[in-house]
């Protein structure tokens, strides 16, 4: 008896400290997360503090003002190719591009190594916006940062309040009025070569046949096109995506 009562008590006791294991492993996990949020968050306050125009602030943007400094974003982050904005959302943020679509995925501007990464232009993408299709990629973050608010276009309402962001480039502010916003698995994206320009009319067909919101904006054929695409929260392998269209200098 007393050595059963031995094994039990070892048993007990193994099974005591593999909880106390599983219970700080997730601690510090939980930990290292929310500290990667707040340096993120930390670094692109600094950025906004430093390319912040001399002008009126972003809530009462005019045809004379800018989201930001363009050339002082330029200077201190060459890669940058441009800033979106979306009032009363998270978005507001540089958008970067590289030579692949890995290198900004989980860094920050400055190349610091961060979970939330950058809201990144395709390398295929010209840098510029001047072609017919451009793609900017961002996380989809459970503290609400990047592009975390683009699933909420998945209700009317949140369209309604939000019907365009603003979008700082070289040649000055535009708006990109949004006209579509659908989901779709990840795989199906790819095989219909949605990312490609050639294709953005079947593009259009399956985000006007699919989406979730009605928008008021008449669609222009001739501007270029901007979609915006994020993990959905619910599955990692089916993207949200917004298109809209990128309109002259507001």
């Amino acid at each position: 008896m007393k050595t059963k009562r031995r094994k039990s008590g070892f048993g007990l006791r193994a099974a005591e400290l593999l909880l106390a294991a599983v219970f700080l492993f997730s601690a510090g996990k939980i930990g290292y997360t929310l500290f990667q949020y707040h340096k993120g968050e930390a670094g692109y306050e600094a950025i906004r503090n430093q390319v912040a125009p001399s002008q009126a602030p972003k809530s009462a943007l005019t045809e004379e003002t800018a989201l930001v400094d363009f050339d002082a974003l330029q200077r201190q982050y060459p890669q940058a190719v441009g800033w979106l904005y979306c009032e009363e959302t998270e978005i507001d943020y540089p958008v970067m591009q590289a030579d692949d679509n890995d290198y900004y995925l989980r860094r920050l501007p400055d190349g610091q190594w961060n979970l939330g990464g950058s809201l990144f232009l395709d390398y295929r993408s010209a840098s510029d916006f001047s072609g017919e299709l451009s793609l900017i990629y961002g996380h989809n973050m459970n503290d609400g940062s990047m592009f975390a608010c683009l699933e909420n276009y998945r209700e009317q309402s949140w369209y309604d309040e939000h019907p365009v962001f603003l979008m700082e480039t070289e040649r000055g502010t535009s708006s990109l009025q949004v006209l579509y916003g659908f989901s779709i698995p990840a795989q199906e994206w790819t095989d219909r070569g949605f990312e490609k320009a050639e294709n953005r009319e079947q593009l259009i067909d399956y985000a006007a046949a699919h989406t979730t919101f009605s928008s008021a904006v008449q669609r222009d054929e001739n501007a270029p096109l901007v979609a915006l695409l994020t993990c959905t929260s619910s599955n990692n392998q089916n993207r949200y995506v917004l298109i809209c269209q990128m309109t002259d200098s507001i």
